[in-house]
């Protein structure tokens, strides 16, 4: 395969744009560069990281950067690109290599090492080590003298690390990355060694450091979070090497678990949970487990968990509970169960998406959101809410600093809670904690019915379910579920469910369904419903022809919507009813779409839509249209050098 040459890359460009992709390829900016045959794409990273996509098997090559540029000719990004596969692929990249080469490549180390006087090989180790602080620490890893340094002088120095990468407003930039490499190689000499907790200080040094740093950096990379990863699970692989027994093991759980509960951003807790997964493998390890999250779980009875019994009539009390308050409900009375029983918090509305307090009246209220809308609020005891739900209980300062909302932590760790009860084989503990738990999470609520079904008590499942329902409102998984339990056996309330997945999510495997199950008085009388539904979404109105295979409506609707990217997204199928009418159809659409805007993005996203266009009329009608384009807009280069591109 022939790639540009350096001169023909010159050509595709201005001066400046080839000059500054240049710079950018010198400065090994092009990332993630894959080559297959004529197709080339890669990742530049400029002032943010730009897609580059090239195809050189096209006369003239297309090019396209997610970048603004909006110029004569390629952007520096595709420079940069091209220039990279071009050193790739003349062989010239591969002559640097070689003279990158060390030393320790082409001369044999070991035998200079045999060949020098011992005296000489002090002195140069003495020379070594006096100028380099990173060899002096794994020299002393290595002859497995103790080092003297604690986890917290480590954290002194992986904290300066940042301090020296920090900007002038003392941020760490996106395109900053600091390397941690010397402190895991350090690690990693003691681990070699059975230095078990000399490793673990300094890995545990590592991700608690980041995680302090994390407020001011922009990790939109992602680089700071794999490192956290990476030190957190070398932490347990090194414990894991050392084949300890349980007893030995039990501090490790136990920092691993604080850890897991204390820390400040979600993604950090998963690192520490797969972490103790990874140092758990024995039943007592896993009882230990258990044990230590105890202490942060509050709302909820684990030893009453742990053994599996309930009380003889709980779950008849819950039902009749439930019962009870479903039938005695009426549309002018607001229950506070329908929220929580005490005064509101954001948290009761957003679901844990804010972490705030109201700055103006502090303690929400629920006057404050329903106002005089309903003539009474009764207060109705016990609350189906309060029942199921627990609180996690944050230790020391750390309560008031974490950024992970508090129903987002206590789902966490009842998540956790249940794989080692899984682990152990606990089944009825299992059931016991999910009758505890399961109005905390649209996800336990949702595990725990299907547990009760899988145990053949589907009017158990069928009470946790709407529970949850009534708790959570409309979702997905919950009303899927509902309908398998109501199927067979309750065919009103199943028809319902199937109506309210249709109509809240728009599930059409419901909805095809619902056409099978109803007679045809029925059917008409639900479509009906359903266009009704959808007169102010056009979109889900013209969904619902094309599903319906009536594409006359479904173009009538794209006829009176004016909208270009409807017509674009549906051209197939709905242009087959009148292929020259739509065309005229887009045609309209996309004119005053044309001049509204410049930019390169921009116009490719007219060729784009000229790509839709193109089957619909003869090319000689078609080819009118784009050179009565390409007349309208011929003082804008960058628009005739994308249609080009393009093919036209």
């Amino acid at each position: 395969m022939d790639y540009p040459t350096p001169e023909e890359i010159r050509a595709l460009c201005t001066e400046q744009s080839f000059e500054r992709g240049r710079n950018y390829y010198q400065q090994d900016r092009v990332q993630e560069l894959h080559i297959d045959g004529g197709e080339i794409s890669a990742t530049v990273r400029g002032s943010n990281y730009y897609d580059v996509a090239i195809d050189v098997t096209t006369d003239p090559i297309r090019t396209r950067c997610s970048c603004p540029y909006d110029y004569a000719g390629d952007c520096k990004h595709i420079v940069a690109v091209l220039l990279a596969v071009d050193d790739r692929d003349t062989g010239t990249g591969s002559n640097a290599d070689d003279s990158d080469r060390t030393v320790s490549e082409t001369v044999d180390i070991e035998a200079l090492v045999e060949q020098t006087a011992v005296a000489d090989l002090r002195t140069f180790l003495l020379e070594v080590i006096e100028d380099d602080r990173d060899i002096c620490d794994r020299f002393v890893a290595f002859t497995g003298e103790a080092t003297g340094k604690t986890v917290y002088d480590y954290k002194q120095e992986i904290g300066q690390l940042f301090e020296d990468a920090a900007g002038r407003r003392g941020m760490v930039e996106h395109d900053t990355y600091i390397d941690f490499s010397q402190y895991h190689d350090l690690a990693e000499t003691h681990r070699e060694r059975g230095h078990i907790d000399s490793a673990t200080d300094i890995y545990r040094a590592i991700a608690e450091t980041i995680r302090e740093n994390l407020n001011r950096v922009d990790d939109s990379g992602g680089h700071y979070g794999r490192e956290i990863e990476r030190a957190i699970k070398s932490y347990a692989e090194t414990v894991v090497e050392q084949g300890l027994d349980h007893e030995q093991k039990q501090p490790y759980i136990e920092y691993l678990c604080r850890e897991f509960i204390e820390a400040d951003h979600g993604f950090a807790s998963d690192y520490y949970d797969d972490a103790l997964r990874t140092l758990c493998t024995t039943a007592d390890d896993l009882e230990y487990w258990l044990e230590a999250l105890d202490s942060h779980v509050s709302g909820v009875d684990l030893d009453i968990v742990k053994s599996g019994k309930q009380s003889p009539s709980e779950h008849e009390s819950a039902t009749d509970d439930t019962s009870e308050r479903h039938r005695d409900r009426v549309d002018d009375i607001l229950y506070v169960s329908d929220f929580t029983d005490g005064p509101l918090t954001t948290d009761d509305f957003t679901r844990g998406t804010l972490d705030i307090e109201h700055l103006g009246v502090g303690t929400l209220k629920l006057e404050y959101f329903v106002g005089d809308a309903f003539e009474e609020l009764r207060v109705d005891d016990p609350t189906t809410i309060e029942e199921h739900t627990v609180d996690v209980e944050l230790t020391g300062s750390r309560a008031d600093e974490t950024e992970i909302s508090s129903s987002l932590q206590t789902r966490r760790v009842i998540s956790t809670y249940i794989y080692p009860l899984e682990e152990l084989g606990e089944e009825e503990a299992l059931s016991a904690l999910y009758e505890e738990v399961y109005l905390e999470s649209t996800r336990f609520c949702k595990e725990y019915a299907k547990r009760l079904r899988d145990d053949g008590d589907e009017e158990r499942a069928i009470d946790v379910i709407e529970d949850g329902i009534h708790t959570f409102g409309s979702t997905r998984n919950l009303r899927w579920l509902a309908a398998d339990l109501y199927e067979g056996r309750n065919p009103d309330s199943y028809r319902d469910t199937l109506k309210q997945l249709f109509l809240d999510h728009t599930e059409w495997a419901a909805y095809d369904e619902l056409k099978e199950i109803c007679d045809n008085q029925e059917w008409q009388s639900l479509h009906q419903e359903f266009e009704q539904q959808f007169a102010d979404d056009r979109q889900q109105l013209i969904k619902l022809y094309i599903h319906d295979g009536d594409l006359e409506k479904a173009f009538a609707e794209l006829k009176d919507s004016d909208d270009l990217s409807l017509l674009k997204r549906y051209r197939e199928p709905v242009a087959s009813v009148a292929p020259v009418e739509y065309f005229e159809q887009y045609r309209e659409l996309l004119i005053p779409f044309a001049a509204g805007e410049t930019g390169r993005r921009h116009y490719r996203e007219i060729a784009d839509h000229l790509e839709e266009m193109q089957e619909l009329v003869p090319e000689e009608r078609f080819e009118e249209f784009v050179g009565f384009l390409k007349d309208e807009h011929s003082n804008r280069p960058a628009f005739l050098d994308e249609l080009e591109k393009a093919g036209f």
